[in-house]
């Protein structure tokens, strides 16, 4: 099996085969196609320090060692 690789957008449902590949009309073919994920919007002073206003009450809790590192 020959494996070949190009870009293209599909233009209504349609992928057009390249002018070099036109040879292979009415020929089955595998197709695997892959997205081009968009990057990621970067993260703000915010979202990185979102969890820094968290406290706990832990008055009257009683911290057991062998219970927290139990697996």
């Amino acid at each position: 099996m020959q494996t070949f690789e190009f870009k293209l957008k599909p233009q209504n449902g349609m992928i057009k085969l390249p002018p070099h590949f036109q040879q292979w009309d009415d020929k089955q073919v595998r197709i695997i196609l892959l997205i081009e994920e968009i990057e990621s919007p970067v993260q703000t002073q915010k979202d990185r320090y979102a969890f820094d206003a968290i406290s706990l009450k832990t008055k009257g809790f009683r911290f057991n060692r062998e219970e927290a590192n139990e697996r």
